[in-house]
């Protein structure tokens, strides 16, 4: 295989999964699609079926080629080094980052509940305009440009500062907005007080209208600076905070190792 292959990672094969698949296509990503179910909708649409990733070497995906893996999104620990990908693009109705980040510290027999306390907070003093939607015993805050009832297009491409589909103004974006809540400009970020909060603000970036993506070298930091970190949450209590956001859209998870 050639070493400037490029590899992208779609999680989810629904609709927008076919969307997703399409743009890898278009771009000649090396591409492997994610789903659980083994005949979701885009299976069909991939050259070539994975039934064993172990077996599997990097050597053996041809370029510019689709396959399916038929598996939780949990197996994205094992394709992140084997592959580095440059986008994974999750497109499946969780939030993907919070997945991956809990499902690590918690198979580190570190137990952890969702963080009311948290998410009240950001809910309550966060700008009410941006505030869509949250719900405090899931520890779970949705931050949005756009009203309760208001649905953004399929085409929609994100731009910065107006938004033409409702007509308004969009003074900063999400992802700012939240780093400016926070005071933190990295994707991955300690502050210490009374108790250690660990912070999570990874963007998703725009491919095309109605496609984002998050960068696969971002993922990999946020997850390896976890597990060297990993004393500090057993030894120290730790509000966690998990935010995927746009230029338009936000979901934060927050949770707590106490």
């Amino acid at each position: 295989m050639a070493q400037d292959t490029k590899f992208l990672i779609i999680v989810g094969g629904g609709k927008f999964g076919k969307k997703a698949l399409d743009y890898a296509k278009k771009h000649k990503y090396t591409m492997i699609l994610i789903d659980i179910d083994p005949d979701c909708y885009c299976a069909k649409y991939t050259d070539k079926r994975l039934e064993n990733i172990n077996k599997i070497s990097i050597q053996e995906l041809s370029s510019g080629q689709s396959y399916f893996l038929n598996h939780d999104v949990e197996i994205i620990y094992k394709l992140l080094p084997m592959l580095n990908p440059e986008y994974i693009i999750p497109v499946v109705p969780i939030h993907l980052m919070a997945t991956l980040v809990i499902s690590l510290i918690s198979e580190n027999k570190i137990k952890l509940s969702p963080n009311k306390g948290c998410s009240e907070h950001l809910n309550s003093k966060g700008n009410q305009e941006l505030i869509l939607s949250h719900d405090t015993e899931q520890g779970v805050v949705y931050l949005s440009h756009a009203k309760i009832d208001e649905i953004c297009p399929d085409n929609c491409a994100g731009p910065l500062n107006y938004c033409p589909n409702f007509k308004r103004d969009k003074n900063i974006t999400i992802t700012q907005y939240l780093k400016d809540f926070y005071d933190s400009n990295e994707i991955y970020s300690f502050k210490k007080n009374n108790n250690i909060n660990m912070i999570i603000i990874i963007e998703s970036e725009q491919l095309e209208a109605g496609l984002g993506g998050l960068k696969g070298k971002d993922v990999n930091i946020i997850l390896d600076e976890i597990k060297n970190n990993l004393d500090l949450l057993f030894d120290q209590k730790c509000n966690i905070i998990i935010a995927t956001t746009c230029n338009c859209h936000g979901v934060v998870n927050f949770y707590k190792n106490y």
